[in-house]
C-alpha cells in the first residue's frame, strides 16, 4: 500500500464532510511538506506546512495566503475541530466560483477545489519523487523517524505501565511504505 496514493489522495477524494475534508488536506500537506524539508516533529509543523503550500506543487494563488491558512484553517481544525474566524470552508457547489475570494466574514475556501489542487500537487510530487534520490531519501527518512519515534513512545508506555503485550502478529491497514 502506498501512503500518498492509497491513503492521502483517496481519502481527500472520497471525504464528503467539509470539516473532515479540510482536516485531511491540511494534515496531508503538512506531512508532504515534511517530505520536502526532511524534518518532522512538533517544532517543524509550521515550516513543513508552509514548505508544501509555498512549493511548486501548489498553485501560486495559495502562496500569498499560506500563512493565513496555517493560522486560521490548519490550527483551527487540527486543534479545536473548528475553522477559526476569518475562514469560510464550504462544499456548497453553487458557491464554488467564490473559492479564495475575500468577504467580510473571511476568505472563502471551496473544499472540493482545494482538494483538487492539493491532489494535483501530490501527483506532481510523486512524479518528481520517482526521479529524485533526494526526495526519496527525505521521504524515507521522515517515515522512518515517525515509525521509530512512535515505537519508542509505545515501548516506554508499555514499560512504565507494566503491560504484558501479545506476541500475536497483527497488521493494520494504514502503515507507512518504507
Amino acid at each position: 500500500m502506498a501512503l500518498i496514493e492509497d491513503d492521502l489522495i483517496k481519502t481527500i477524494r472520497e471525504e464528503e464532510n467539509t470539516l473532515l475534508k479540510c482536516m485531511i488536506i491540511v494534515t496531508a500537506t503538512e506531512l508532504c511538506g515534511s517530505f520536502l524539508t526532511g524534518e518532522t516533529g512538533p517544532t517543524s509543523t509550521r515550516s513543513n506546512f508552509l514548505a508544501f503550500w509555498n512549493s511548486r506543487y501548489m498553485p501560486k494563488e495559495y502562496h500569498k495566503i499560506s500563512e493565513l491558512l496555517y493560522n486560521i484553517l490548519r490550527n483551527g481544525i487540527s486543534h479545536s475541530f473548528v475553522a477559526k474566524g476569518g475562514v469560510i470552508p464550504s462544499r456548497e457547489k453553487k458557491s464554488s466560483h467564490k473559492h479564495l475570494q475575500y468577504f467580510e466574514r473571511g476568505i472563502f475556501i471551496y473544499a472540493d477545489k482545494l482538494g483538487e489542487d492539493v491532489i494535483e500537487g501530490l501527483l506532481m510530487y510523486l512524479k518528481d519523487k520517482k526521479n529524485s534520490p533526494e526526495l526519496n531519501s527525505k521521504y524515507n527518512n521522515v517515515l522512518t523517524k515517525l515509525i521509530q519515534d512512535g515505537k519508542a513512545e509505545y515501548k516506554a508506555f508499555v514499560k512504565k505501565n507494566n503491560i504484558q503485550v501479545s506476541n500475536e502478529p497483527i497488521v493494520g491497514d494504514i502503515y507507512p511504505d518504507v
